[in-house]
């Protein structure tokens, strides 16, 4: 099935500014963290143009890493029109920000799956070894809920209108294989 991923280069928790990943992190959960996201819920459920549509962020790297959004067409949809829905959405971020409600939920959602990925011995062994690899430390860990309980949302329009610029972004496309006449 054809898809489409747009990605971003953004800051890790590594190398960002205090709550700017925090940030990044809620984001993505707001833009693409489910069935109940804005990418989900404007292009699967009410334009009824995606399979599927989400977004993620990659904040456990040393360096600089990716901010990413992507979306699979529904049959008879045409992937540009389903990215320029999804890059509307992000557009829609960067302007007119979030709203505290939607901030509120994807605290507790993003919160809420963190203490329940501690419950599994080798998501806790991944989540201490990516953070202390990457020059984080136990109290980074043991702080990060309540770094994100802090994040505002003009944080979080700050961060997309920042980093998400559609000039600043690079598109792959998943296309089927075109079959050869013999």
């Amino acid at each position: 099935e054809p898809s489409f991923s747009t990605q971003w280069v953004v800051p890790s928790y590594h190398t960002a500014k205090p709550g700017e990943a925090e940030a990044l992190d809620l984001l993505s959960e707001i833009l693409g963290g489910g069935p109940r996201s804005r990418l989900y819920q404007e292009l699967v459920v009410r334009k009824k143009i995606a399979t599927s549509a989400g977004a993620s962020f990659q904040g456990n790297m040393l360096d600089d890493t990716n901010f990413a959004v992507y979306a699979q067409p529904r049959d008879g949809n045409s992937i540009a029109d389903v990215e320029a829905a999804t890059n509307a959405e992000v557009a829609r971020v960067a302007t007119a920000g979030v709203t505290e409600e939607e901030l509120d939920r994807a605290k507790d959602r993003f919160i809420r799956s963190t203490v329940f990925a501690r419950d599994r011995q080798d998501a806790m062994a991944n989540m201490y070894g990516a953070t202390l690899a990457t020059g984080g430390t136990i109290e980074d860990i043991a702080g990060w809920p309540d770094r994100i309980a802090k994040v505002t949302a003009d944080q979080i329009k700050t961060a997309a209108a920042r980093y998400l610029l559609p000039e600043r972004s690079v598109t792959g496309y998943l296309l089927p294989k075109t079959q050869v006449a013999n």
